[in-house]
């Protein structure tokens, strides 16, 4: 993100796959205001992050036109989950790309969606 919310430290694009290891930025302004004395990372941040891992794998910049799954499963506390792994399966057809995300940590599971993306 731009804005320093995560830093990617592993990341591999192969078969239609991406894996990528991430690491919060607990002192992120964000999580000051979302929420005071229990920081929560915001479910559109978990949404952008794949979103933006999607573009790097394929080097492009791209437009959520759909998403008819998001499961938020459990909260993200970047004091106790500093990092995540994130696992991306895509479909690529010419007209979209369909991107089926998970963001885990060891045995938790914070995200499960399906988004359909076209280029920008």
């Amino acid at each position: 993100m731009s804005d320093n919310i995560y830093q990617i430290t592993e990341f591999s694009f192969s078969e239609g796959v991406i894996k990528a290891h991430v690491l919060l930025n607990e002192n992120h302004p964000i999580f000051g205001g979302h929420f005071p004395g229990q920081p929560v990372l915001p479910g559109v941040c978990q949404l952008r992050m794949v979103k933006e891992l999607t573009e790097k794998a394929l080097n492009t910049r791209l437009n959520m036109q759909q998403s008819d799954q998001i499961k938020f499963l459990s909260m993200i506390d970047p004091r106790k989950t500093p990092s995540l792994d994130v696992t991306i399966t895509l479909q690529i057809t010419e007209e979209k790309t369909t991107a089926q995300s998970m963001i885990t940590m060891g045995e938790y599971t914070f995200l499960k969606s399906k988004a359909i993306y076209q280029n920008a």
